[in-house]
């Protein structure tokens, strides 16, 4: 990482952390350019699937995780479950169980986990009572992978791990460990940890959005 990309993380994390205080009012910010920072943030982020060994400390998450649920939601519901699994036996354990029932996911490349190898996965569930929880879930996992980005932490949105871990017998126990509360269902995961790869930006259809005059 270059000294203009250390300084870039440093004045995002400044400002996520301050964007992420409940007690702080809009003001005007004179000492950075907000708008550029903010922006900058958003577009180098990239979908990291190669990860380093680094332990994520459990300060450095809580301060990812508050920005997550300091996320808009529907009528301030807040309709979602957080359980963040960062030990590396635990991580071991429910891939175990998932490989038993799928033991083709293990033949991929280079596989260590089911959560692309990260040292780190955050599980996100839905209240299924509620319409537009899955919304809400999807708005909290913005908040964290940009607040993860913003302290050079990596992320990448995994819906199939949620669903090799429902969909497998032998991963119920964890599951169960989980204990979402009733009507909450695992949704998705996102894995974190400090990037082992620096991947290029793919293309994006600009041709989906459409202004109506």
């Amino acid at each position: 990482m270059n000294n203009m990309k250390k300084i870039f993380l440093g004045l995002a994390a400044t400002l996520m952390l301050t964007a992420c205080n409940e007690n702080r009012q809009p003001e005007a910010m004179t000492s950075v350019d907000s708008a550029s920072v903010v922006t900058d943030l958003m577009m180098s982020r990239r979908s990291i699937r190669a990860y380093k060994d680094s332990v994520i400390s459990r300060d450095t998450l809580n301060e990812i995780l508050k920005c997550g649920i300091h996320a808009p939601n529907g009528q301030n519901l807040q309709s979602y479950e957080i359980r963040v699994i960062d030990s590396p036996a635990l991580i071991d354990s429910i891939t175990q169980a998932v490989v038993k029932d799928n033991p083709k996911i293990a033949e991929r490349k280079g596989f260590k986990n089911i959560f692309v190898n990260a040292p780190c996965v955050v599980c996100i569930a839905y209240d299924t009572t509620y319409d537009m929880a899955q919304i809400d879930c999807g708005l909290l996992g913005e908040n964290i992978i940009l607040a993860a980005w913003s302290k050079g932490i990596g992320s990448c949105c995994l819906g199939s791990s949620a669903r090799w871990i429902l969909d497998s017998p032998s991963a119920k126990p964890y599951l169960d460990r989980m204990a979402f509360s009733k009507n909450y269902k695992l949704l998705y995961c996102i894995a974190l940890g400090y990037p082992d790869e620096s991947p290029e930006a793919k293309p994006r259809r600009q041709d989906m959005i459409k202004f109506m005059d």
